[in-house]
């Protein structure tokens, strides 16, 4: 007897790509098209912080950011070894550390090709202004606020591991 999950299988290199439908299906599609897929040339390393991880992963599986070339997913709170070949974009969430950070790694020196700057939310009017001062203007190609910064209000979820805590889910919120 078959369960009734399925699972799609992993498309072939070249051959198009199924649409997908609901709100992870959108989201996926805007991260291939408006990120991934925007940046020309190869682009192996993306550059993402925590928060911008986990709105990654609830919407694609490794697989399918190594189809477009993503190999690394790197932290820019993390010292690293620049590529000056490589296009750097960035994902990340509008802090004053994550903006600083990006700032950072252009003060000193050229570290990539160019710059793809995707912030997670809407960027208020302060953080733009501090990435002029550094080497990163010049070579910024797109800033774009992805709003994908959003989540479900629910508190309570279920999961198939929870023990004796179903009736809490029934039970208004306190």
């Amino acid at each position: 007897m078959r369960s009734g999950l399925v699972r799609s299988r992993p498309t072939e290199v070249g051959q198009p790509r199924e649409p997908s439908n609901g709100v992870c299906g959108c989201v996926r599609d805007y991260i291939f098209h408006q990120m991934l897929d925007a940046v020309h040339g190869l682009s192996n390393v993306f550059f993402c912080d925590a928060h911008a991880a986990s709105a990654l992963s609830c919407s694609l599986r490794l697989h399918e950011l190594m189809e477009h070339g993503v190999t690394l997913l790197e932290d820019p709170m993390t010292p690293r070894q620049p590529i000056m070949s490589s296009p750097a974009p960035y994902f990340f969430a509008v802090e004053d550390a994550s903006v600083s950070r990006v700032a950072e790694d252009w003060i000193a020196k050229v570290p990539y090709r160019d710059a793809h700057i995707f912030a997670l939310g809407c960027t208020p009017h302060r953080s733009p202004q501090q990435l002029p001062r550094v080497r990163i203007a010049p070579r910024a190609m797109r800033s774009k606020d992805s709003m994908l910064d959003f989540a479900a209000p629910e508190v309570l979820v279920f999961h198939l591991s929870m023990q004796n805590e179903f009736p809490q889910l029934l039970s208004p919120p306190n």
